[in-house]
């Protein structure tokens, strides 16, 4: 298991995701606050969705997700995760926690996940960049 040092909670650690699910957001007491099945990217907008219609801190949230490149990783930073948690997580998405802090925990760390979101996004875009270009690609921007 790889994870950052810092901030990352114990419990989180030992968490496993419902098979059903991709996706889970949790508060620092462990409650399950929103839960998805969706697929891709889909997910993480659903729960940006969920944060700002329910007008809380990302900040003060934890990201439980299935499986992470550096799409899902840069789009988690955006929101604004306080620690993630990932049963699958390539060393690109590794890269961006650690370039912007993010404390993470990951079961299974390979160097690519077969998405060629990944492969879109270079370290020279900013978070803006690659979150407007996720947005378009999921049709969320007009």
């Amino acid at each position: 298991m790889q994870s950052m040092e810092i901030e990352v909670p114990l419990w989180l650690l030992g968490r496993t995701l419902p098979d059903s699910l991709s996706l889970q957001i949790l508060d620092t007491n462990q409650h399950v606050l929103f839960s998805s099945s969706g697929k891709w990217l889909h997910p993480l907008f659903e729960a940006e969705s969920f944060i700002k219609a329910n007008r809380l801190s990302a900040p003060d949230l934890i990201l439980h997700d299935r499986i992470a490149g550096r799409a899902a990783a840069a789009l988690a930073v955006h929101i604004g995760f306080k620690a993630v948690r990932v049963s699958l997580m390539s060393r690109l998405a590794q890269s961006v926690y650690i370039r912007y802090g993010v404390p993470y925990s990951a079961d299974v760390l390979v160097d690519r996940i077969a998405c060629r979101t990944e492969d879109l996004i270079d370290d020279t875009m900013t978070l803006g960049e690659i979150y407007f270009l996720l947005s378009e690609r999921a049709g969320r921007v007009g």
